[in-house]
C-alpha cells in the first residue's frame, strides 16, 4: 500500500434481509488525501451461518453447469461461473491483533472481534478472505494481507472439507501469496494469462463477502491497466465488480472462466462496496507464484520508486514534446532507483531498450529484464535525456509456514463462559466470555448465548459438559447459538480429534 496515514475503525454491518442477524466486521481505513483503499479481508465472523464446517454454498455447480444446453452452452455465464466456483476456497485465519509497528509496515488490516488468550497471553482473532486452487495437488492463491504472521490458517474447500494450509510464501507489494494443502484430485481454475482487457469487457468475482461463501458478482472493466499512487507500479484493473470485506483473493472471471486476475482491494471511504474495485492482474499474479516455489521471495521486479504517469500536462510542465514515459514521484533512499542516480522528478524513458508508453507497465517490465542482469534505463532530465543503468529490488522478506493446527487435548471446544451473574436476567443458556481453538475456528464469538448441544437443551454450563461428554466420540458438534435475538446451529469441529 506504500506510505500514508492509516486509521482503524470497527464498524457493524447488518444483512438487508434480516436472514442471518447481526453480521460484524472490522475494517481497515486507508487514506491518501481524500482517497482510501480498502483490502478486502474480513474480521470475526460476518454472518453466523458461514465458517470452517458450513454446508458449501455451490452444491448446485456441477447442476448449473449441465443444465445449460444448446449452442454454445460452454460458454454460458452460469456453466462458467459453476466450473470455476469449484475451485475457489475459503481461507480462515487465527493470528494475534496486528501491532502499530505492522501498520507502519503498511499491512495492517481488520483486527476481528473474537479472540481469546493464546499461549503467552496473547489473544488470537479470527479472520476470512478466500482463494483459488491453481493446481490439483493443493496448491492455492491468496492475498498475502490476509495471510501475514498467521498463527493458523484453515482452507474450506467446495467439497466442504477442511484442511490445515501451510504458506510457500508471500509477496506483500503484490499482494500475493502462495499456499499449500495436503490434498490431491482438487478441482481448478482455469487461467489466461495472456488476456488484454479493454474497458467495457464482462467479468466477475466469486469470493465469500462477508463470509457468503463463493458468492459471484459481475461487472465489467473500468480501466486496465490503472496505476494507483504508493502501489508500488502494479498494473491494477479496475471493474465496477461489487467486491466486499471477505472477496480479498477470489478470482476474477472473463465471460468464458477463466481466471484473468485476482480481487485485492476497493475505493471506498466506508469499507463497503461503491463500485469501484481492483484486481490483480493474473500474469502478475503466476510471476510472483513461480518465483515464490522457486524459493520462497518475490524478487520479480521492483525499482524502488513510485512512479505514474505522464499527462499531456505534465509532459508540457517538464519540456517533453508529447506525453511518454514514467514520471518518478518518489525514490527509496536505499533502493536500485536511487542506487542508479535516479530523483523524484526525474521521467524513465526507455528501459532495456524499449520505450515507455504513459500505460507502460514498467514495473513487468523490469522484472521480465532481471535474468539478463542490470538493466539499461533513459531518462529525462533538466531538458535532456541521461543514460544509466538500474536493478530491480529485493523483494520484502516472504513468510515462513504458518505452524499446522497442533492436536492436543482442549477444554470445552475452547470455550469459557461467563459466570452466572454476569448473564443475570437472560433466559437459560451459557453466555461465552472467550472463544479459543476449535470455538474460534468455528467462529463463536464472546457474547453469545448457547442454548443447546445437538438438539440436548443447555440451561447451564454443568448441562454443557454433561452434554458435550455423551458427545465425547463426535468429530463434529453443533452448537445452538443465539446472537443478536436470531438462533443458528453453528458446527464446531473439534481439533483434538
Amino acid at each position: 500500500m506504500g506510505a500514508g496515514r492509516r486509521v482503524a475503525q470497527r464498524a457493524a454491518v447488518h444483512d438487508a434481509a434480516g436472514a442471518h442477524g447481526a453480521l460484524t466486521t472490522m475494517r481497515r481505513r486507508c487514506f491518501r488525501g481524500a482517497q482510501a483503499w480498502r483490502w478486502l479481508a474480513t474480521g470475526a465472523v460476518l454472518a453466523m451461518t458461514c465458517g470452517l464446517g458450513s454446508s458449501p454454498a455451490w452444491r448446485g455447480s456441477a447442476t448449473c453447469g449441465a443444465q445449460q444446453s444448446g449452442p454454445g452452452a460452454e460458454s454460458g455465464f452460469a456453466a462458467a461461473a459453476g466450473r470455476s466456483a469449484l475451485a475457489v476456497v475459503d481461507v480462515i485465519v487465527l493470528r494475534k491483533p496486528w501491532s502499530q509497528e505492522d501498520d507502519a509496515a503498511g499491512l495492517d488490516y481488520f483486527p476481528p472481534l473474537a479472540g481469546a488468550a493464546a499461549p503467552g497471553g496473547a489473544a488470537l482473532v479470527r479472520s476470512g478472505s478466500s482463494g483459488f486452487v491453481i493446481e490439483s495437488d493443493g496448491h492455492l492463491v491468496a492475498s498475502a494481507h490476509a495471510v501475514r504472521e498467521a498463527h493458523e490458517i484453515w482452507v474450506l474447500t467446495a467439497d466442504g472439507r477442511r484442511h490445515p494450509a501451510e504458506v510457500v510464501g508471500f509477496d506483500r507489494r503484490t499482494d500475493v501469496a502462495l499456499l499449500k494443502i495436503q490434498a490431491s484430485g482438487l478441482a481448478t481454475v482455469a487461467i489466461d494469462p495472456a488476456s488484454r482487457l479493454c474497458p467495457g469487457d464482462r467479468v466477475a468475482a466469486i469470493g465469500s463477502p462477508f463470509g457468503f461463501d463463493r458468492s459471484v458478482t459481475a461487472g465489467v472493466v473500468s480501466a486496465s491497466p490503472r496505476f494507483l499512487p504508493g502501489s508500488g507500479g502494479i498494473p491494477w484493473i479496475q471493474t465496477d465488480v461489487a467486491l466486499n470485506p471477505g472477496s480479498s483473493g477470489g478470482p476474477l472471471l472473463n465471460p468464458a472462466g477463466a481466471v484473468v486476475g485476482m480481487n485485492s482491494m476497493i475505493y471506498s471511504a466506508s469499507g463497503i462496496y461503491v463500485g469501484v474495485s481492483f484486481a490483480i492482474p493474473i500474469d502478475r499474479v503466476l510471476r510472483v507464484v513461480a518465483a515464490l516455489r522457486a524459493g520462497g521471495r518475490a524478487d520479480v521486479g521492483g525499482i524502488g520508486a513510485e512512479l505514474q504517469p505522464v499527462s499531456a500536462e505534465l509532459a508540457m510542465a517538464f519540456g517533453l514534446e508529447r506525453p511518454r514515459g514514467a514520471l518518478v514521484a518518489q525514490v527509496d533512499p536505499q533502493g536500485p532507483a536511487a542506487k542508479a542516480g535516479l530523483r523524484s522528478g526525474d521521467i524513465l524513458l526507455a528501459i532495456g531498450g524499449i520505450d515507455l508508453e504513459p500505460d507502460s507497465d514498467v514495473d513487468g517490465l523490469i522484472g521480465g529484464l532481471l535474468s539478463q542482469g542490470p538493466v539499461a534505463v533513459r531518462f529525462w532530465r533538466g531538458m535532456r535525456v541521461h543514460a544509466g543503468s538500474i536493478a530491480a529490488a529485493t523483494a520484502l522478506p516472504g513468510a515462513a509456514a504458518a505452524p499446522s493446527a497442533p492436536r492436543r487435548e482442549e477444554s470445552r471446544l475452547g470455550l469459557d463462559f461467563a459466570p452466572p451473574a454476569a448473564a443475570g436476567g437472560e433466559p437459560a443458556g451459557v453466555m461465552v466470555d472467550a472463544a479459543s481453538g476449535s470455538a474460534l475456528l468455528a467462529g463463536i464469538e464472546p457474547g453469545d448465548r448457547i442454548v443447546a448441544v445437538n438438539g440436548a437443551q443447555v440451561a447451564n454450563v454443568a448441562d454443557f459438559d454433561a452434554a458435550l461428554l455423551a458427545l465425547n466420540q463426535r468429530q463434529v458438534v453443533a452448537l445452538l447459538i443465539q446472537r443478536a435475538g436470531v438462533s443458528v446451529y453453528l458446527p464446531v469441529r473439534r481439533r483434538d480429534r
